[in-house]
């Protein structure tokens, strides 16, 4: 199973990147000027809503309103052919056969070691449309005197489902969950809470939400919103190291969007109180109190879903619901050096992941009874499941967990495991001296969920897992400074920022999927270069920045490098060293502003690259097409070691073509 916890810019309608300069309050995650570098609430890229002066009508001066919006049809193309493994449409083991060994018992109790082969039922087609959907954008702000507003867009998504789909009855699937039937592409469903996203209504195929929906209130240096909105924190510009307050939206494109752009589109909005003061001496106070929401993953059987498939998740947010989060930051110059400091206590939006019961009153084939017992150990009979160990070891080290201690904890941790044989395997020397014999049980377990008791051969077990949240403080801290160098050359105006956040005994996943979670300190850590570049008199500056993260305890996406590095023979021996990745992008402007290029690259030190060139296209004020390609190799060292061989699946073209009024 995939935890993920995106670090990566990769929204799809926040600004661009330019370079930072001392903010007005909520500058960071407010609407930019209109220029070629602008995209927030507008697909064409440059603001459109018309303000409407109705003093004359309404007899109250200073009220005004405007309002915009665009729509926009984006599609995203496969080039390699290829399904997500992580879903049953793209599992690796659909149609492969598969050696298994294990023992049954003979009449007269003796074991009977046996080979065989299996070989799992699934589909076996490739798909070429991994998205195509259809997106609008509404938004109005009324300023009702020249103190009070009101902010608010509404976004709506409609998915005609335009794919080969995954049809659970084809294969006769049983499996427990209202998300496991028929791919349902933008429900987010928590046990216990019918609504978990205040001011987000869903559906199979569409998706209605209010990013925005808050009172506005600015009386001279203060300023106060209260209402559904954003918060975006920091300086750094592809990875999230200060800009902690909100959890992001992984459903539709997940984090293969346009990466020049912004997380405004992708950051969960939750019910704040926020209120920022700038002080005389150009610095500012900035602090909310929010309710806490959790961060969206897409859904089993969806084109960018990452948790296998084979997992059902129990998501417990309803049990969270009720909890807050709250910061304060800090933000100003000493001398030329711009500085800020934030403290946040937070649920972290990510979640942890442990097993639990799976409540499935389902016998093993020929086992009359035995699905009184299995219902409380965490696995459930069914085809969509794992049929054989080494599709075990594989897809815990594609999920980054380790096959040998999640099968010891999936035994300890459920006595009624114990009912049915199982017991845990030794490890005196680590997991590796363990592997054997996990495996021999594992398969022993599969065949007889499969039906190998009465000569059967058509099912697996699924896992089960629970989802929780842990409460966690953030303390970090920036610097910025602008070099002055000889004008003209690479240096003049370059721009640098570092950024630090110090996490003490943050709560990650157990690699065995064990409910004894693993608690480590972690330090983050960015630095940034940026400027503008003018290599011609005859087009606009060149925009380039340079970045270098560097993570303690995680990866990319938030999962601990304990977990890294297993494959179909070996159990998770972990990376140690902590976690490196680098950014190169650019952003060229052309005459007119009718064309821009883009290129960003993303290189994972331990042995992957994603490379993103794109073109934007502006006819006119109206109109805007945006085409950019993904090309992902997470195979440049072993794949489980870097955390970009989790989208290898997915290089694609993507096309967006967008209308703002």
């Amino acid at each position: 199973m995939l935890l993920l916890s995106v670090n990566v810019q990769a929204a799809e309608d926040g600004a661009a990147a330019t370079p930072p300069e001392t903010p007005p309050p909520y500058a960071d995650d407010a609407a930019p000027p209109a220029s070629e570098n602008s995209s927030d609430s507008t697909a064409a890229g440059t603001s459109s809503s018309s303000d409407a002066d109705t003093q004359g009508i309404l007899g109250k001066p200073g009220f005004s309103f405007s309002f915009g919006g665009f729509v926009r049809q984006e599609t995203a193309i496969s080039t390699s052919g290829d399904d997500n493994p992580y879903n049953q449409q793209g599992w690796l083991y659909n149609g492969r056969e598969t050696k298994r060994f294990y023992v049954l018992t003979d009449a007269n109790g003796g074991p009977v070691p046996i080979n065989d082969t299996t070989t799992r039922a699934g589909p076996q087609q490739d798909g070429s449309v991994n998205l195509a959907i259809l997106r609008t954008r509404l938004e109005a702000d009324i300023k009702f005197t020249s103190n009070l507003s009101l902010q608010a867009k509404m976004s709506g998504i409609f998915d005609p489902a335009l794919y080969n789909e995954y049809d659970p009855h084809e294969f006769n699937s049983m499996a427990v969950g209202k998300l496991y039937g028929k791919p349902n592409y933008f429900r987010f469903e928590a046990e216990g809470k019918n609504h978990p996203n205040p001011l987000e209504w869903s559906g199979r195929e569409y998706l209605i939400t209010f990013p925005a929906l808050f009172i506005d209130y600015n009386r001279g240096p203060l300023d106060v919103r209260i209402g559904n909105q954003q918060i975006a924190w920091g300086q750094a510009i592809f990875f999230r190291v200060l800009d902690v307050p909100d959890g992001l939206d992984l459903r539709r494109h997940s984090v293969l969007d346009f990466a020049s752009e912004e997380f405004s589109d992708k950051r969960v909005p939750a019910l704040a109180v926020r209120a920022s003061y700038q002080f005389a001496d150009n610095w500012l106070a900035d602090a909310y109190v929010q309710k806490f929401q959790p961060t969206v993953y897409g859904n089993p059987n969806t084109a960018y879903n990452v948790i296998p498939s084979a997992f059902t998740v129990h998501d417990r947010y309803g049990d969270f619901d009720n909890k807050i989060s709250y910061g304060l930051r800090l933000k100003g110059d000493i001398g030329d050096v711009g500085v800020q400091a934030i403290a946040v206590r937070r649920y972290n939006p990510d979640g942890v992941f442990r097993w639990t019961k799976s409540g499935v009153n389902r016998d093993l084939p020929g086992l009359v009874g035995s699905g009184q017992v299995l219902q409380d150990t965490a696995f459930e009979v069914d085809p969509t499941g794992i049929w054989s160990a080494e599709e075990w070891f594989t897809y815990a080290g594609m999920a980054r967990l380790n096959g040998v201690t999640g099968l010891n904890a999936a035994i300890n941790e459920f006595p009624a495991a114990a009912l049915l044989g199982a017991v845990p395997v030794a490890t005196p020397d680590g997991p590796q001296s363990g592997f054997a014999a996990a495996s021999a049980t594992l398969d022993t377990f599969f065949a007889l969920a499969g039906g190998a008791a009465v000569g059967e051969n058509n099912a697996g077990l699924r896992g089960h897992i629970a989802r929780e949240y842990r409460a966690e403080n953030n303390f970090g801290g920036g610097l910025s400074y602008v070099i002055n160098s000889t004008p003209g050359s690479l240096l003049d105006q370059l721009i640098v920022n570092f950024e630090a956040l110090y996490t003490p005994n943050r709560v990650f996943t157990n690699p065995s999927l064990s409910r004894d979670f693993l608690t480590e300190s972690e330090l983050t850590t960015a630095l940034v270069m940026e400027k503008y570049q003018r290599f011609s008199t005859e087009i606009p500056a060149t925009y380039m920045v340079a970045q270098w993260l560097h993570k303690t305890a995680s990866d990319l996406f938030g999962r601990s490098l304990k977990g890294q590095g297993g494959t179909a023979t070996t159990a998770a021996p972990g990376v140690k060293g902590g976690y490196d990745a680098v950014v190169f992008a650019l952003q060229q402007p052309f005459a007119q502003l009718v064309w821009r290029a883009d290129l960003s690259v993303l290189y994972d030190t331990q042995g992957g690259i994603l490379v993103q060139p794109a073109v934007r296209w502006k006819p006119s004020g109206s109109w805007t097409v945006d085409m950019f390609y993904n090309y992902i190799n997470g195979h440049l060292s072993s794949p489980n070691e870097n955390s970009l061989s989790t989208f290898d699946f997915a290089d694609e073209l993507s096309l967006r073509v967008g209308y703002q009024f």
